[in-house]
């Protein structure tokens, strides 16, 4: 017998694998760990799937997650269903409200939402130099690879779940990047759309030869990153999201006036020049929404203190869904795929031949929607005429641009539900 936490916290139902329902019965890889109502949504019935995966260490299994609308009870044949890649480095259930959470949205208007775990959700919460290397293995086969085939097994799951024949995939920041990865092998077999929710492709190509590594060389440079032999922050396997610490804290205890090391907000405050609207940090969340607003360039992350145009007081983010998102990241993510990505960019589309991650992406037909704010639709532009879903063969792209909205505004920022939700779901109910 097995139970789950709900990364809110939501009451929770244990569920004995005796019990488990004939439709779940054959699927012997995956264990049915619960289910529960989702907290403060008590008609959204959450469901989670445990799977373990190659190469079997301490840590690789991965989650699969369901938000299904009871209502729409008995299940219909035919059911219309999204499943949504998160980033590397974040959870899959990312807020308790259908304004700001777009998984709670779309299940609130009858489609069944899945989305996942990663890998990075299963090491324990540890320093890197805490670990046993032994138990750092096999992260070292973190590829992107590894994260499209855990991605096929979800979505298989999910195809036998609904007898769906195709579904929509999406991916929200760094899992856009896994979507076209996944796409690009699977599109044809699986899939009916794809969306990309502020989140880059896999077609940034830096048009420097000499950024490329030959394949004969790869295996090497390979080797050498297992045995930490490259320069950082190439020199571990897994690397940290910065300020972890301080915004779990912040979940956990969001009014203190402490922080991680016992330092007193109001002493850490006194070395930082104030926030550009004038505020004064006094909680250890306050430090952490400081922090976001200026990681990647002010306003690139969230533009937090910024009013909102003709808003009644709001800015583009509140703090609550805000720090939610950031003490929901999990603490590291691979580095292997930081080692891949740099080819990706080094090598033109479908030609890196140790990397099959984009070969057959310009074979795409699928409808793509894309929804983009500061980051993807500024400087470096995702949305541009050279941006991965140009580079498909698609004639249904759709861009949705909030420019002056920062990374996790386009998810749940204060005007994210008429900007990019509803306009999505209308999207998606165009293509059905």
């Amino acid at each position: 017998m097995k139970k789950f936490v709900h990364c809110t916290t939501a009451a929770f139902f244990l569920i004995a694998m005796l019990v488990v329902p004939n439709a779940f019965a054959d699927e012997p890889t995956w264990e049915f760990v619960g289910q529960n109502a989702v907290e403060g949504n008590e008609d959204i019935q959450h469901y989670k799937w445990e799977m373990e995966r190659p190469p079997y260490g301490p840590w690789d299994k991965i989650a699969l997650h369901q938000l299904t609308y009871e209502g729409s009870r008995p299940w219909p044949k035919k059911r219309e269903v999204i499943f949504i890649i998160p980033g590397t480095w974040s959870r899959s259930i990312e807020s308790t409200d259908p304004t700001t959470s777009t998984n709670l949205f779309l299940a609130h208007n009858k489609y069944d939402v899945f989305t996942m775990d990663f890998r990075t959700a299963y090491p324990p919460n540890k320093a890197y130099d805490q670990f046993d290397p032994d138990d750092l293995n096999s992260t070292a086969e973190w590829t992107y690879g590894a994260f499209r085939e855990d991605i096929k097994a979800c979505v298989d799951k999910v195809k036998k779940i609904t007898k769906a024949e195709k579904i929509f995939l999406a991916g929200r920041s760094r899992g856009a990047t896994q979507m076209y990865i996944y796409a690009s092998k699977y599109w044809e077999e699986d899939l009916k759309g794809l969306i990309g929710l502020d989140g880059g492709g896999i077609t940034y190509n830096d048009g420097n030869p000499a950024n490329q590594i030959p394949a004969e060389v790869w295996p090497i440079v390979v080797a050498q990153f297992k045995a930490g032999l490259l320069p950082p922050p190439l020199d571990k396997l897994l690397n940290e999201i910065a300020s972890y610490e301080q915004s779990a804290y912040a979940g956990a205890v969001p009014s203190s006036t402490n922080m991680v090391g016992e330092t007193s907000v109001a002493d850490y405050a006194a070395t930082l020049p104030p926030p550009p609207d004038g505020s004064t940090l006094e909680t250890v969340s306050d430090v952490v929404a400081y922090g976001a607003y200026y990681a990647w360039g002010a306003g690139n992350v969230t533009n937090y203190y910024t009013p909102y145009p003709g808003g009644d007081g709001e800015t583009y983010m509140d703090l609550e869904p805000l720090i939610r998102i950031m003490s929901n990241f999990t603490r590291y993510w691979p580095t292997i795929q930081d080692l891949e990505g740099s080819q990706l960019s080094a090598y033109e589309q479908g030609t890196c031949p140790f990397l099959d991650y984009h070969d057959h992406l310009s074979e795409i037909t699928l409808p793509i929607a894309y929804f983009g704010g500061k980051l993807g639709c500024g400087p470096g532009c995702v949305a541009c005429d050279y941006a991965t879903p140009n580079k498909t063969a698609s004639t249904d792209v759709s861009v949705v641009c909030v420019p002056e909205h920062g990374h996790l505004d386009v998810y749940s920022g204060t005007h994210s539900l008429e900007l990019v939700k509803q306009p999505l779901l209308e999207w998606m109910n165009a293509r059905k």
